[in-house]
């Protein structure tokens, strides 16, 4: 897929700037600002190229393991919430 590869590259090449809590702080919030601010397919391709990235490889030197693993559940938790709003707004329309 090709969408799936440039995201996840950039997703992969900006984790590899992280160098500390606050970095991954900052990282997980900006992977998921665009999933917040409209959750379409794209920004929904888009974090989930985040969760691959962030999952597929251990923390970073500074990162603790404990919120290295707090911001992976946060971004599969925001994926499942933008996926079951849209299954709910699909379910009301006839």
């Amino acid at each position: 897929m090709i969408w799936m590869d440039s995201y996840a590259k950039i997703q992969a090449l900006t984790l590899g700037w992280v160098a500390c809590d606050d970095d991954l702080t900052d990282w997980t919030d900006e992977t998921l600002w665009p999933l917040i601010s409209h959750a379409d397919i794209e920004s929904m391709m888009w974090a989930m190229s985040a969760f691959v990235a962030i999952t597929s490889r251990p923390p970073p030197a500074g990162v603790n393991p404990c919120v290295y693993r707090l911001a992976c559940r946060i971004i599969r938790d925001k994926i499942e919430q933008a996926i079951e709003a849209k299954l709910k707004v699909a379910e009301s329309c006839p």
